[in-house]
């Protein structure tokens, strides 16, 4: 599994529910990076995008039972939804909360992490992988610019 995110210098990812940013090439980025895949998910988070990603096979974990929603999968159990993503020829990609991040984080193996050179209020952050002695920086882009924002695509790899 590899997370997936956009964060500001802090580490921040989210405010009230919604993202910090919302760069155009940043979110052309994530769809071509996801597109095919399975893209695991709190129900907060899906909720906040408001409908299923598309071309994406939608996976929802939450802890309510009666939650249902046709157009994805909805587990309440991790070891299902562990077992769902093992048994799928498709990459998964962990999109957020932090909540699921944090509760996946031990079976991810790879992030790719938009690190946008701005601080924004937050109040949800991201687990720092540049201090995580357990990961290491693989691949960088270039600096890309969009709304006077600088910003770059780090590619980590938990260290084996």
């Amino acid at each position: 599994m590899k997370i997936i995110l956009a964060v500001d210098n802090n580490w921040g990812i989210g405010l009230d529910g919604d993202m910090l940013f919302h760069l155009k090439k940043d979110l052309l980025h994530f769809k071509e990076e996801t597109l095919g895949s399975l893209c695991i998910m709190g129900r907060k988070t899906y909720e906040s995008i408001g409908w299923p990603l598309p071309k994406r096979e939608n996976l929802v974990l939450t802890r309510d039972k009666s939650y249902k929603e046709d157009r994805i999968v909805v587990f309440n159990d991790l070891y299902d939804l562990l077992t769902y993503v093992d048994n799928s020829p498709k990459e998964a990609y962990v999109i957020g909360g932090n909540e699921i991040i944090e509760l996946l984080l031990p079976y991810c193996d790879e992030a790719i992490i938009t690190k946008i050179d701005s601080i924004r209020e937050a109040d949800t952050y991201l687990h720092n992988f540049d201090e995580d002695p357990s990961w290491e920086v693989y691949k960088e882009s270039e600096p890309l610019y969009e709304d006077n924002l600088k910003f770059t695509y780090v590619y980590y790899r938990r260290i084996k």
